[in-house]
């Protein structure tokens, strides 16, 4: 009897510590919860997430990463918020601060004064700036792009295609950002150029902001009347103005006479429809140089999830891994090894390109 006494006890005491042990260890599922609750907060430029261009990119990124962990899209989960203005910036931010977002990051370089002064002030909070270069701070990264890259493969394309050996570039603002476009673009365009013992002319326009459509139109409009046969616009919302230009010309044309226009952060061929003279439907996007800021934005919300946001450090994509990238779209097949040449030249580092001019 005592010794089935001191059983029972032994018993009730081991049931208690392993109830006690289960209690204190997380299930699995609440490791993942735990692991998973990075709730993000995407801040446009004043352009909007349906720009067809950076920001429509960013949002996809943080949208993969929601949708894959069962975030809700909503201030609970994952959410974007769009400026009314450059002025609204800072009340914007203070907006997304008011809710339970971990994680804010912020599309394109205008916003970065007021991104790196909210970092500052909320240390607690992971912050992430899009196309530019952020200051060294623990808990603010920035994402960049070799933007000079896919603008050299842009001029390559360009200078292989032209029939008037003129081609146009048009930018958002100046910048250093823009700067790089200018850069590549022209050295690409002179570098054929020379290959093909030809002077094409390059004219470059800047607009002066990203929203301004009418104006990147007239622009457009200007260079095509001047002989141009294809213009490479970086300009986000701005760029549909060139596409409007362009599509004006070629529906007074047959289909075989048309100018074109390049694309930028996003695949744009869809903008290019149209329908030429005598109602064929046809396309003039020649090609886009993409920035893939979804699969950057995604892979560092991963990264953050995971517990290893990269603070104070700047994560730069360009062709090498594939951050930065040209679509064949309606470059012809010739044209299309050029690029891909020229691509692996750069990749392999016998290519420089200078990041301005």
């Amino acid at each position: 009897m005592k010794l089935n006494k001191k059983f029972s006890l032994l018993l009730i005491a081991s049931t208690i510590f392993l109830s006690l042990s289960a209690c204190s260890k997380p299930t699995h599922e609440e490791q993942t919860n735990k692991k998973l609750a990075n709730h993000i907060a995407l801040i446009s430029d004043t352009n909007g997430i349906k720009d067809n261009s950076l920001n429509q990119s960013a949002w996809q990124g943080v949208k993969n990463y929601g949708t894959k962990n069962n975030l809700v899209e909503g201030n609970k989960g994952y959410n974007y918020f769009v400026p009314k203005d450059p002025q609204d910036y800072q009340a914007t931010i203070n907006k997304v601060l008011d809710n339970d977002f971990s994680t804010i990051i912020g599309v394109g370089y205008t916003l970065k004064p007021n991104i790196v002064k909210a970092a500052k002030n909320n240390p607690k909070k992971n912050f992430v700036l899009i196309d530019t270069h952020a200051a060294k701070i623990k808990n603010l990264a920035s994402i960049s792009f070799k933007n000079q890259e896919g603008a050299y493969l842009a001029g390559v394309a360009a200078a292989y295609t032209t029939k008037n050996h003129t081609v146009g570039l048009i930018l958002g603002q100046n910048s250093k950002e823009m700067d790089s476009f200018k850069a590549g673009f022209t050295q690409g365009v002179t570098a054929s150029s020379r290959k093909l013992h030809k002077h094409i002319k390059v004219m470059s326009k800047t607009i002066g902001n990203f929203s301004d459509i009418n104006k990147a139109h007239d622009i457009a409009q200007e260079m095509y009347n001047q002989k141009a046969d294809i213009i490479f616009q970086a300009a986000g919302k701005s760029g549909q103005g060139v596409f409007k230009a362009a599509k004006e010309v070629n529906q007074t044309n047959p289909v075989g006479q048309k100018v074109w226009v390049i694309g930028s952060d996003e695949d744009q061929t869809k903008l290019g429809n149209y329908q030429a003279k005598g109602g064929q439907p046809s396309n003039f996007t020649l090609t886009s140089v993409i920035k893939s800021a979804d699969v950057a934005v995604e892979d560092l919300a991963n990264q953050t999830a995971k517990g290893n946001f990269p603070g104070g450090k700047n994560l730069n994509y360009g062709l090498k891994n594939k951050g930065i990238s040209l679509v064949q779209g309606n470059l012809s097949y010739h044209t299309w090894i050029k690029v891909q040449k020229a691509k692996q030249k750069i990749i392999d580092g016998k290519i420089k390109i200078m990041a301005n001019r």
